[in-house]
């Protein structure tokens, strides 16, 4: 087997993108450097990985069976470049920060003026946005480490570390006909609307558990619409209690929910190297996390 790891790579990367011509533009090669690498590769490994009777290429079944593992090798690899990176002690002279937006951000930015004197020759960039933000600029290289909501479904390159967890409670509008309950069934839940966190692509990332439901991108939002009496949700606690919200929504118990978590992670990508600034605010991180949560 004479196989390369540029071949491998436009293979994983068309069979990802769904094209010769996305993984080039992906890729930033020419579309026939892409062909080329996968009918090298194709005739290496003596098959083919690709249906490419229709117009766009498809995996054949042995291409599905060799995408996991083209995928493993790749990442490996990644892994390696990691590690000798870290090894030769290579410091950062800036480090871009990607924070989701449901996280407490006014206790995670205290740690950033500690930041200032401790490495005082590192330049910052931080930058906020939701689940998909964070996890697209990483993948993309537009930022190097961020912090998150834990996400099942990350790209591929990218590796989740987890930090702590936080709980995340009931709440209806201080008006909602729940809100005179003490204890609430399913039943009773199922009754009324729920708003349920979804991904850009309004693709639910929690279970609805009524069927009338809204799915929305964004916590903020939910809890919006939750104050205005709309409906019911299971939010992060910290946020049902921050200022715009916590006197006009209210914590509802429930006979069938106990303590509900979310795992809350630094993410980055697998060929990232370790260095004492990331290490630090890893910790640091950690630390403000598990003292302000559960």
């Amino acid at each position: 087997m004479n196989w390369t790891l540029d071949q491998l790579l436009a293979f994983v990367t068309a069979a990802e993108q769904g094209s010769f011509s996305a993984a080039a533009r992906q890729l930033r090669k020419a579309q026939s450097r892409i062909s080329s690498a996968i009918a090298n590769l194709e005739l290496d490994l003596g098959f083919e990985l690709f249906d490419r009777s229709s117009k766009f290429p498809t995996l054949t079944p042995l291409g599905k069976e060799m995408l996991p593992e083209a995928r493993a090798v790749l990442n490996q690899c990644l892994r390696l470049d990691s590690r000798a990176l870290a090894a030769a002690n290579e410091e950062p002279i800036s480090l871009r920060i990607a924070i989701d937006e449901a996280l407490p951000l006014e206790t995670i930015h205290s740690i950033f003026s500690q930041v200032g004197e401790v490495f005082p020759d590192t330049h910052l960039v931080i930058t906020n946005g939701s689940q998909d933000d964070i996890a697209i600029n990483i993948a993309n290289q537009k930022a190097d480490i961020g912090f998150m909501i834990s996400n099942s479904a990350l790209p591929a390159k990218l590796t989740l570390q987890s930090l702590g967890y936080f709980k995340k409670i009931l709440i209806v509008g201080n008006r909602h006909p729940l809100a005179k309950e003490g204890v609430v069934s399913l039943a009773q839940l199922q009754q009324y609307r729920q708003f349920v966190l979804c991904n850009r692509s309004g693709e639910n990332r929690e279970n609805a558990l009524s069927p009338d439901h809204w799915d929305l991108d964004s916590y903020y939002l939910i809890c919006e619409l939750v104050t205005q009496n709309q409906g019911w949700a299971i939010v992060p606690e910290h946020i049902a209690r921050a200022d715009w919200f916590k006197e006009q929504v209210k914590a509802v118990k429930s006979d069938f929910l106990s303590d509900k978590l979310i795992e809350i992670g630094i993410v980055k990508r697998l060929d990232s190297p370790s260095s004492k600034i990331t290490e630090w605010i890893t910790e640091k991180m950690r630390h403000l996390i598990n003292n302000h949560a559960v």
